[in-house]
């Protein structure tokens, strides 16, 4: 599925969207600019923008509040991946430079900083409280996912509730703000609301996962290196699948050889990824995955029928695909 022709059915919405970050964000700091330059041209897929605007379509009428909720939305998933990029120490995203790797650490955190602020700026002036708490609530998550996945890291301890719980705070959290916002700026009701938000709280559980099963891929070309989370000795779901099969002793085997490896082994990378596979951890993470995107259709039930409805319900099915 093309996310392009997806984009097509809002896209004077994402042009607004696209217009008020990049007037929310000028500066009279010329070097601020730049990097600011730099990053509008390699943006993504700007999945979170799209994701409101459509959960507003599909509940009621947009409105400045909707089209300044996109906008948030990828304003902070824009300074928490130049917060990640440093954290990690990465070269490269989306095939180009980081803006640590190009300009400078400290550049790419003190953007990241100006973006997260104004994105909460660009709440404020709606003077709404309830709009205002879906991010807070979302950056707080954020942080807070960010942590208990370090501390995991250090534990080697994460269980399968573990990991839903940090991809529920990583992920999911800032597309419940991008789509239950949305639908509450546009006018749908507390219980319309609920629903999207339980939406999107399968939805980014289901998009976490795809990616985490992508890391086991090397096979595939996704722009990222395949094994980068288990060389930070993060245990993601394709690992914890597979050790559920191995068995108690294979498992603390490998937990014990992740633990005794240097940052940035490839070759233990290698041996986890080849475990992975031979025990079936891929096609256990599917099967959990494409559960979480039905779950997402499933919610979508009590929404009227339109384009808007059926665009939601295309991404749901795109992100629960059989990739394994």
């Amino acid at each position: 599925m093309e996310i392009k022709a997806i984009k097509e059915s809002v896209a004077p919405g994402l042009d607004r969207v696209n217009e008020l970050i990049k007037s929310t964000l000028q500066s009279d700091v010329v070097l601020l600019n730049i990097i600011n330059q730099y990053l509008y041209s390699s943006s993504g897929k700007q999945l979170r923008p799209l994701l409101s605007l459509l959960a507003a379509n599909a509940c009621g009428m947009p409105v400045e509040k909707t089209y300044r909720c996109a906008a948030v939305a990828e304003m902070i998933h824009t300074a928490t991946l130049l917060h990640d990029d440093v954290a990690d120490n990465a070269p490269q995203r989306r095939g180009a430079q980081t803006v640590q790797s190009r300009f400078s650490p400290a550049s790419s955190v003190l953007t990241g900083d100006y973006w997260l602020a104004k994105a909460l700026s660009v709440l404020v002036s709606q003077d709404d409280s309830k709009l205002m708490a879906f991010f807070t609530k979302a950056v707080e998550d954020l942080s807070e996912g960010e942590l208990f996945q370090m501390q995991k890291a250090n534990s080697l301890d994460t269980s399968q509730e573990d990991y839903l719980l940090i991809i529920s705070k990583k992920t999911s959290s800032l597309f419940i703000a991008a789509i239950a916002g949305a639908a509450y700026s546009a006018g749908a009701s507390p219980e319309v609301v609920s629903r999207m938000e339980a939406y999107a709280y399968h939805l980014g559980i289901a998009f976490q996962i795809r990616d985490d099963i992508f890391d086991y891929m090397p096979e595939l070309d996704t722009g990222k290196n395949a094994g980068t989370d288990i060389k930070e000795k993060k245990v993601t779901l394709p690992l914890i699948c597979a050790m559920k099969r191995a068995g108690k002793e294979q498992e603390g085997k490998v937990l014990e050889f992740i633990k005794d490896s240097m940052p940035n082994d490839e070759k233990m990378a290698g041996e986890v990824i080849h475990f992975v596979t031979i025990n079936n951890g891929l096609e256990d993470a599917q099967r959990i995955l494409t559960d979480h995107s039905y779950k997402a259709i499933a919610t979508l039930q009590g929404i009227p029928d339109s384009k808007y409805k059926d665009e939601l319900e295309k991404l749901a099915l795109y992100v629960g695909e059989r990739i394994v």
